[in-house]
């Protein structure tokens, strides 16, 4: 089994002018990462506009990106949808072609209680039980928060539910797993300025959105760690902190995305409600990233 660790990034989406995806684009931007020593991808989550592709595209999506990693990366396909059928209609081809597990966010717009998340997630490890799954708890977008208790009780009883991508962006949210689970439960921090302190406490690396623009210091912290050199992964987290504000830490797609197209791949276009960054926005971005990736001896 090969388990998620390290630099995963979740990667963004090229779009075509005529707003379909931009597959050719997507497979340079993979082999870029790969490139950049990026350990593992997180298909189709949330800095991909996954929630605005219909269900064959984010299939078609996987399919490109399985095809240019051939096991170069660990790849973990995001099923999660608002309902079971569609989660489990993306869980069946994600296992079929070969990822190394499916992550699946909690149902959202809907409030839920902690016991029918845990009846949803059991559902489906029930159904997919020689597939790796992920949890994935991002609270401040799906309205529902999974409690240590709830992972805690799901991780007793379904061997194949082997982690858990934490977006909180909430430190105390991030601790009270990793304290409370047992390490060879796959905590990844989905937040930028906690990733040395997530390894500290026995995560095991990072999911980011930042971190699939300009993947260097991310790369260069989880090497100083595994190294063993704190004090080194220290500065690159500084690095990494100082950069992923400039890219508003993920929470600003057209960001990601444009700047993205700064470093090469695409052209910046989002899928609509969503609007893409203006010209002067576009300035602003380029010269902010500019400079500061030029302190930290970087190029744009």
């Amino acid at each position: 089994m090969k388990l998620l660790e390290g630099v995963v990034v979740a990667h963004l989406t090229p779009f075509n002018p005529d707003g379909g995806v931009d597959h050719e684009t997507l497979k340079k931007y993979v082999e870029f990462l790969i490139a950049k020593g990026v350990n593992g991808l997180f298909v189709c989550g949330t800095t991909a506009e996954a929630q605005l592709l219909t269900l064959e595209e984010r299939k078609r999506i996987l399919e490109t990106i399985m095809a240019v990693a051939e096991g170069k990366m660990t790849i973990v396909a995001h099923c999660g949808t608002m309902n079971l059928p569609d989660t489990r209609d993306l869980l069946h081809p994600a296992r079929s072609c070969g990822a190394d597990g499916g992550g699946i966010v909690t149902p959202f717009y809907y409030r839920y209680s902690q016991e029918e998340l845990y009846e949803y997630y059991a559902t489906l490890a029930r159904e997919f039980p020689d597939f790796p799954l992920y949890l994935y708890n991002i609270p401040g977008l799906t309205g529902n928060d999974l409690a240590v208790s709830t992972v805690s009780r799901l991780r007793s009883a379904f061997p194949n539910i082997v982690g858990l991508k934490d977006s909180s962006g909430n430190f105390t949210t991030i601790s009270g797993y990793l304290l409370a689970l047992p390490k060879t439960f796959r905590l990844i921090a989905g937040y930028d300025r906690a990733i040395l302190p997530a390894l500290v406490l026995g995560g095991a690396g990072t999911v980011t959105g930042p971190g699939g623009v300009i993947p260097e210091p991310f790369v260069n912290l989880w090497k100083a760690w595994r190294k063993g050199n704190l004090q080194e992964a220290a500065r690159f987290q500084e690095e990494v902190t100082t950069i992923s504000v400039i890219l508003r830490e993920g929470g600003h797609l057209p960001t990601l995305k444009m700047g993205l197209a700064l470093r090469g791949f695409g052209n910046g276009l989002m899928r609509p409600p969503f609007q893409s960054l203006s010209e002067t926005e576009t300035a602003v971005l380029r010269e902010d990233l500019t400079r500061v990736l030029a302190k930290f001896g970087y190029k744009l």
